[in-house]
């Protein structure tokens, strides 16, 4: 399977385009679908059993799918629930993720699916078209690269785990990633079809003063080409020093 770098990237930088609050006509939040409801309740379960914060599990599916479960083509089920046909050949060079929480089962970004399926011991076929198994499979595996945090961890100790959940190797390019899902939970992000909790966290904490500017520009850029790409954002401009 041949990707590049930059289509590689461009995984990364997804959950980007996805970053912006929803806004709504009449400034009031709209009512969360059905399907929504039950993904809030599986959310819950599934923090509770492993012992991970919720908010991590609403802001990765957010990134991911907006909550929209990815099933291999020709299994699409007629339960309601909003769903997503995919095509397992890799698509403008990016291999397929599943599920709601977008887990993934190739030679780039790792094996997720099957690790996550071994760990609640189903199938990774019904963790692929489940959801509820599928956020249990992802909550499995980030209480395990967690490495014994627990809930009661503050929200900034667990952003290694998420930037390697997102299976991107590069940890410039994953910290981009990271950063999304963190800023997702520190804004809050809410729409018929999804609801995330809105808690506080110490951006600076996870990523110190430099890196966070970088990363909260309004553009980045990664460079190409090389094992260890660095991201540098060539709008940002230092504010004037001022007068004496």
């Amino acid at each position: 399977m041949k990707f590049t770098l930059k289509a590689r990237v461009l995984a990364a930088l997804c959950a980007g385009l996805a970053a912006a609050p929803a806004a709504f006509a009449d400034g009031q939040p709209r009512q969360l679908t059905a399907s929504a409801k039950l993904y809030k309740q599986y959310f819950q379960e599934a923090a509770k059993e492993f012992d991970v914060p919720v908010e991590l599990l609403e802001s990765i599916a957010y990134a991911e799918t907006r909550w929209i479960s990815h099933v291999p083509k020709g299994q699409l089920k007629k339960n309601g629930e909003p769903q997503i046909e995919i095509d397992p050949d890799p698509h403008h060079g990016m291999p397929p993720s599943y599920g709601i929480m977008g887990l993934r089962n190739d030679t780039y970004f790792g094996t997720s699916l099957t690790q996550g399926a071994a760990l609640i011991r189903v199938s990774p076929a019904i963790v692929m078209t489940d959801v509820r198994s599928n956020i249990r499979a992802a909550a499995a595996l980030l209480s395990q690269y967690g490495a014994r945090k627990t809930r009661a961890f503050p929200l900034e100790d667990w952003e290694g785990a998420v930037a390697r959940f997102s299976g991107i190797p590069q940890p410039e390019v994953a910290q981009i990633y990271t950063y999304e899902i963190l800023t997702a939970i520190r804004q809050g992000r809410e729409d018929s079809g999804y609801k995330i909790n809105q808690r506080h966290v110490e951006m600076e904490k996870v990523y110190g003063k430099d890196k966070l500017r970088k990363l909260s520009a309004r553009r980045i850029t990664v460079e190409t080409g090389v094992p260890d790409p660095k991201i540098s954002a060539p709008d940002f401009l230092d504010a004037p020093a001022k007068n004496k």
